[in-house]
């Protein structure tokens, strides 16, 4: 298990092992018995291409419009359904100027850190690491890029972020003997989720601060979790969370199969009958109800692509994606001459979002003359969502008569 690719107890886990014994204990078992699948999606090898492509800019000192055809990871850059551009620029873009203006330093570019003196699982990939070193007084840069726009990620006490930057420090000799107000800078670059033209998000954290979560909190957890027998590991080890979102056994959790098979069992009549407190408790498995569908889809999508055996497979089969009609080369002479300008669409001014992605101008024009109307409605949210309650409108308080006993029976 020590001499796996991607460590069991790695940087990219740090949040959900450290909430969730569970998630280790199972996947360490699986592993051990030889019955782990690892399962990689469409999403992990667009971000697998857009991370080589960003390394390349930065270890050659070129754009990444300089690539525009070339292949990586089996994508081609620039292309459609290729590698984006654009969010790789501004990952390549911030790198290169905290290089520009600290050119006395070193730096790391993609490379892994494996420290088994500290413990045998403790390893990660540092994506960009940047440092300055004089006189026994330091300062450090660290850089997480992620390439999706799904699932938005947040610096501030962000546990993959300080397990990195504690591999950076106890890896480079002359940071271990920084002294510990020296500062560490730590950045998460997404720019498909922030948006292309907002700026990287930072958090500043002493290196004192670090090397106090490292070995005060990081390493005893992993011992902890690294002595357990695996055979020891029951239901209440498991805890869900939003570091679910990218368990590798998802589909062997108890907490999410029993979150799911409670939505199958469920059927409408019998949730409209539910009180509001049963109604919430059911509300507070839908995240996680929802995680097990998609790794579910996923995984029995692999299986169906690799297994030699799809007629095992009941309820499932593999069958081409749902593509619209196109013209052939040629038809838009044919079409215009037959029907002038019904022949296209009329033009329409883009939203605030698309504009805004065009140019720094176009953020500055979405801003002055973009608004959002008034909401039109509400809708539920989890608890955890950074929006405020809003308050209820329109017949509310017909419904609290009821409630109370205060309508008049006059029918």
């Amino acid at each position: 298990m020590d001499q796996l690719e991607h460590s069991p107890l790695g940087g990219s886990g740090a949040k959900r092992f450290l909430n969730c014994d569970g998630s280790f204990l199972l996947h360490r078992k699986e592993i051990e018995a030889g019955t782990f699948e690892n399962i990689t999606t469409e999403y992990a090898q667009r971000g697998n291409a857009a991370h080589l492509l960003g390394s390349t800019c930065l270890s050659s000192g070129r754009e990444p419009y300089e690539y525009i055809g070339v292949e990586f990871e089996g994508l081609i850059a620039g292309w459609p359904d290729g590698i984006e551009l654009d969010p790789v620029s501004v990952y390549v873009t911030h790198c290169q100027r905290i290089m520009d203006q600290n050119p006395d330093g070193r730096t790391m570019i993609e490379q892994t850190i494996h420290l088994p003196h500290l413990h045998p699982l403790l390893k990660g990939t540092v994506d960009f690491g940047h440092w300055v070193f004089d006189n026994f007084t330091a300062k450090a840069w660290l850089v997480d890029y992620k390439n999706g726009e799904g699932v938005g990620v947040y610096v501030l006490d962000n546990e993959q972020l300080l397990y990195y930057s504690f591999l950076l420090i106890m890896h480079v000799t002359e940071l271990m003997e920084a002294p510990d107000d020296a500062v560490m800078t730590l950045a998460i670059v997404q720019p498909n989720f922030f948006g292309i033209f907002e700026a990287p998000e930072v958090w500043e954290q002493t290196f004192g601060n670090i090397r106090k979560w490292g070995n005060g909190t990081l390493l005893p957890r992993m011992w902890e979790l690294y002595n357990r027998d695996v055979n020891s590991v029951t239901d209440a080890d498991f805890h869900d969370g939003d570091w679910c979102q990218f368990c590798p056994v998802l589909l062997d959790c108890p907490k999410m199969q029993t979150a799911f098979e409670d939505f199958v069992e469920g059927e409408e009549d019998f949730i409209m009958m539910l009180t509001n407190a049963e109604l919430d408790a059911y509300y507070a498995k839908r995240a996680s109800a929802r995680r097990f569908m998609n790794a579910l889809d996923n995984v029995v999508h692999a299986r169906l692509t690799t297994s030699a055996k799809p007629e095992e497979f009941k309820h499932a089969k593999l069958v081409e994606k749902k593509v619209n009609r196109v013209w052939r080369p040629g038809a838009d002479a044919v079409l215009v001459e037959a029907f002038k300008d019904k022949a296209y669409n009329p033009a329409k001014i883009k939203s605030p979002a698309q504009i805004e992605k065009l140019s720094t101008r176009g953020k500055e024009l979405a801003l002055e003359y973009g608004y959002k109307p008034e909401s039109f409605g509400l809708s539920v949210a989890p608890m955890d969502d950074p929006r405020p309650a809003a308050q209820r409108k329109g017949n509310s308080h017909v419904f609290a008569a009821f409630e109370t006993g205060t309508e008049e029976q006059g029918w």
